[in-house]
């Protein structure tokens, strides 16, 4: 189960209901936080044309502003423990633990992701979800987006561009909310389940 934390909430005052959520949800093992890349990659976005960065490596330096926000969540909330390979991630299941995901290992350099600003940590959860099977992929924005399918939401600005063909290849549920409420455990299972 995946719950994608933007990095738009890197101040919001619900951010820590949300970590608290995915640590203390009864249920499914194995909850994992996806970053997003928060006040780290609008450093990159800001830098990337004064630093004159080819798309590859704008793309590799926003993969490590995921890392950086994953770090900070971490630091946030204790008892989420840092994961970074797929060994480590089904770990958590077998522990009946819950954790943040620090990407760089497994989407820093992969071909998979396209390295473009199309593609931002809305795409890189829902490749991760369907790389582990995941059961369910949520992903939390500050606002609450209107209920709308996967295209409208694109069209929107509210995933990024590269979304619903990333997300046409995950089997599971998507469900897109918004930060408040903040959740209790019991509605985040709600949202989790298939």
């Amino acid at each position: 189960m995946l719950v994608k934390l933007g990095g738009s909430l890197a101040r919001h005052p619900a951010l820590a209901a949300w970590l608290a959520a995915v640590r203390d949800a009864p249920g499914p093992p194995g909850r994992l936080v996806v970053p997003g890349g928060g006040p780290f990659a609008d450093a990159v976005r800001a830098l990337e044309v004064p630093l004159g960065l080819d798309a590859t490596t704008a793309h590799r330096c926003a993969v490590l502003a995921m890392q950086q926000y994953g770090l900070m969540l971490v630091a946030r909330a204790p008892g989420l423990r840092p994961v970074e390979t797929e060994d480590e991630i089904a770990a958590l299941a077998r522990d009946g633990a819950a954790g943040v995901w620090l990407p760089w290992r497994l989407a820093g350099t992969t071909p998979e992701l396209e390295p473009s600003w199309a593609v931002t940590a809305d795409s890189i959860a829902a490749w991760l979800a369907t790389r582990l099977r995941a059961r369910a992929l949520v992903i939390v924005k500050a606002r609450t987006p209107p209920a709308a399918e996967v295209d409208a939401l694109t069209a929107a600005g509210i995933l990024d561009a590269a979304f619903p063909r990333y997300r046409r290849r995950f089997a599971g549920p998507v469900r897109v909310v918004g930060a408040t409420p903040p959740p209790g455990p019991g509605r985040l299972s709600a949202l989790l389940a298939p």
